[in-house]
């Protein structure tokens, strides 16, 4: 059951005695202006007590992002002053696990649309100053959806977006996997857990 960002991150944060293993499940969900929806989802699973053979962590205390798309002058700002405060960003990605693969939703459906292979990375930074609800300086969701080469090859392209809370889910508008022309709304659910021994 998909759970609140916070919550999944408090969960993944904590070790409890006698777990076995970490298992985060990622769902993703995309809609374009075309009107092609496009869905994903697969478990990742840590062992507790190190990285064994077959392992998927997603789980990262300190999340970068590679913040695709344009880059303006106040973005510059906000890193280089962000980067004295040095505070950790917690959150979850597919980077490095063999990442997603976006199928059409519905069978029959935009026959046209070829599966897309992806990458999902969604991070909670708590921002420059806490309190301020201005875009760069107060605390926020990011969601980065990156375009790969491959099931499980390299980033040729994506979006960063902010993401808005509505539960356990993150929504997000922006550019468009298929057609960076046109729009798609992104919806991603995370749920960490750790699996008792």
């Amino acid at each position: 059951m998909a759970k609140a960002l916070q919550e999944s991150i408090d969960h993944a944060a904590a070790n409890p005695g006698g777990a076995a293993s970490l298992v985060v499940e990622i769902t993703v969900s995309v809609h374009d202006d075309a009107g092609a929806v496009l869905a994903a989802e697969d478990d990742f699973r840590m062992a507790a007590s190190g990285v064994n053979p077959g392992d998927r962590p997603t789980f990262h205390l300190d999340l970068p992002l590679r913040n695709w798309g344009p880059t303006r002058i106040v973005d510059r700002a906000v890193v280089t002053v962000g980067s004295w405060f040095n505070r950790p960003r917690p959150g979850f990605s597919t980077r490095g696990q063999g990442g997603m693969t976006l199928n059409v939703a519905a069978t029959g459906a935009h026959p046209h649309v070829s599966p897309i292979p992806i990458d999902v990375s969604v991070r909670r930074d708590p921002g420059i100053i806490g309190f301020l609800s201005f875009p760069g300086l107060g605390p926020s969701v990011q969601m980065e959806i990156e375009k790969l080469s491959g099931p499980g090859g390299t980033a040729t392209s994506g979006v960063t977006l902010r993401a808005v809370e509505d539960g356990a889910l993150l929504r997000a508008v922006g550019p468009s996997m298929r057609d960076p022309a046109s729009n798609a709304s992104y919806t991603v659910t995370i749920s960490a857990q750790w699996v008792p021994g």
